[in-house]
């Protein structure tokens, strides 16, 4: 029952990922070979992920539906401007990680447009992804940054 609940009702990343593709550039997963060529076309084509195109977010603890939160245009911009900026993503990763919360993010006709996988570890998961992520790891002053970006209390 439990699981029949979650796959009508939960937001699907493949069905996001589904229906915007085309919508958004196909990223390249930088190295460090790359990454500042990569960068710099993003840059010149004033590619970001989805600011401005999100005007709310709704995060989820753990694929939890009964716990969700709701973030307002500003809040979600504020989410966003944390995953824009390349200073708060170090090279590497953490193995496998375990997402703990996933927030959607929707534009002004509630359409699905993009989500952030979040793992309490450091790393994240984003779709439409940029290289400025390079592989998700977030620094020591981007995981701050996003924690306090997405607290609730």
């Amino acid at each position: 029952m439990w699981a029949a609940y979650i796959y009508f009702t939960f937001p699907d990343t493949e069905k996001i990922i589904k229906n915007q593709k085309g919508k958004y550039h196909e990223t390249t997963t930088p190295d460090q070979s790359t990454y500042a060529r990569l960068v710099k076309e993003d840059k010149k084509a004033k590619r970001t992920i989805l600011l401005g195109k999100a005007t709310h977010s709704v995060m989820h603890d753990n694929m939890f539906p009964f716990s969700t939160h709701e973030f307002n245009l500003n809040e979600t911009e504020r989410i966003l401007e944390v995953i824009n900026d390349s200073a708060n993503f170090n090279w590497g990763e953490i193995g496998t990680p375990y997402y703990d919360k996933i927030i959607f993010f929707y534009d002004e006709d509630e359409n699905e447009i993009g989500y952030l996988d979040i793992s309490l570890d450091g790393e994240i998961k984003v779709f439409p992804d940029l290289a400025l992520t390079k592989w998700g790891l977030l620094s020591d002053k981007g995981f701050q940054e996003l924690v306090l970006a997405i607290r609730t209390e």
